[in-house]
């Protein structure tokens, strides 16, 4: 008799249970609720314990393996100043909708001291000599990631420049700490559906319905920042770089940012991308076969929007006006997280919990909203897929490889690209 397999419940999935779980029993017993708080700290202390030698292993051998980048030449060095460029605008318009939509205004933690300690920081230079460390070792103990993120690029280069034996050995090292540190979170992981059960029994046991409205407010904000993203940024890329008519673009590319809708995965979306930028749009192989994997793992403007937002969700529910240099700062911290985000499920909850943390914000606001995740990643990851076509078709037109007013593939219908491809065969 053959004994039937049992399907495995996801984490994304179990995470999702665990937000309902904790929603329900907040709401029928408040006060249990409330008490299951320590349960939720403990978690979030396991989830940050990690995340700082990771992100500055991660980006000290990033940087250490900028040898290969050589081979991408001039359009390498292009494609990634439009990633950092698209990523900061996309950070930038998921805080402004933050404050037009105001998602965390109707309800306040009342943590005062945080209040305090944000209000102190304002300012541009200010700002920029924050990210200066003076003192490594306190910064890493403080997990201060601006501070920490720039020595680690000094820490890069230094290596590179050492050269030899050495640097191959230092560069092995720092690749272990950080396979290391990403299978400590991963174990810690597994615990973040009963986590994220005590954190929202405490949310919906102190504040009850009134949840369900900055809920809603949350999503419609992320979603309205990843439209005008692909309107304001994207679409208006390719008509002035690449001469495209918007609307034939995005009917172009449809099979990319439908499977990233349905699939939730980048990564599972490269092929059904490599195809499209190929064979449906006529970009160069030179440029899409390596824009497309790295954008998969550097590009995620849909992640920058979610910062965006969540940097004046917080503010707002801790009571503080979002100010000039606090966009700046969530911006920034944006644009670095999204680079340096660990490849697991679940990734964007540890991403968050170092954002609110470096920022002095109350941890409680991701954890209201990392169970709604679900939601709000179907259009993230599309939006993160465009993103990387984008660029790809940018680039290619930015190094004269192609142009959408001579390009057959545009302008000569069906039959001629079908002729093409056959030519190509």
């Amino acid at each position: 008799m053959i004994k039937k397999s049992k399907r495995k419940i996801g984490l994304a999935n179990k995470i999702f249970i665990g937000m309902v779980v904790g929603l329900i029993i907040g709401l029928l017993f408040p006060q249990f609720g409330q008490s299951l708080k320590p349960i939720g700290d403990i978690f979030m202390r396991l989830l940050r314990m990690g995340v700082v030698p990771l992100i500055y292993a991660n980006v000290v051998y990033g940087i250490c393996q900028m040898e290969d980048a050589k081979s991408f030449g001039r359009a390498g060095s292009k494609l990634i100043g439009f990633y950092l460029v698209t990523t900061a605008c996309a950070a930038v318009i998921g805080s402004f909708v933050g404050m037009i939509t105001k998602p965390g205004s109707s309800i306040n933690l009342d943590v005062s001291s945080t209040a305090a300690d944000v209000q102190k920081m304002s300012g541009f230079w200010d700002t920029i000599q924050s990210f200066i460390p003076t003192n490594i070792l306190q910064a890493l103990a403080e997990g201060k990631l601006p501070q920490i993120i720039v020595f680690a690029i000094f820490t890069g280069i230094a290596v590179l420049l050492i050269g030899g034996e050495t640097k191959v050995r230092i560069i092995g090292a720092f690749g272990d700490i950080g396979s290391l540190m990403l299978k400590i979170i991963t174990i810690v992981m597994e615990f973040s559906p009963y986590g994220i059960a005590a954190l929202m029994a405490w949310t919906s046991g102190k504040f009850g319905t009134d949840i369900f409205g900055p809920l809603a407010k949350f999503i419609g904000s992320v979603y309205i920042g990843l439209i005008l993203q692909i309107i304001l940024v994207y679409l208006s890329s390719v008509i002035i770089f690449a001469k495209l008519r918007p609307m034939d673009y995005l009917v172009k590319i449809k099979p990319i940012w439908l499977t990233a809708f349905t699939l939730c995965s980048s990564a599972a979306t490269i092929p059904v991308s490599l195809k499209t930028a190929e064979e449906d749009m006529g970009l160069p192989t030179k440029i899409s076969s390596f824009s497309i994997p790295m954008g998969a793992t550097m590009n995620m403007d849909g992640n920058a929007i979610w910062f965006g937002v969540m940097g004046v969700f917080a503010c707002q529910l801790a009571g503080i006006d979002v100010t000039f240099s606090q966009i700046l700062q969530f911006s920034l911290l944006g644009v670095i997280l999204t680079l340096g985000s660990p490849g697991i499920p679940g990734g964007i909850f540890v991403s968050t919990a170092i954002f609110l943390s470096s920022l002095g914000l109350p941890l409680e606001a991701g954890a209201m909203m990392i169970g709604v995740f679900r939601l709000l990643d179907m259009g993230m990851t599309a939006t993160n897929t465009v993103g990387d076509i984008t660029a790809a078709t940018v680039v290619s037109a930015w190094e004269k490889l192609f142009d959408g007013k001579t390009s057959p593939y545009w302008n000569k219908g069906k039959k001629a690209e079908a002729e093409i491809i056959n030519e190509g065969a």
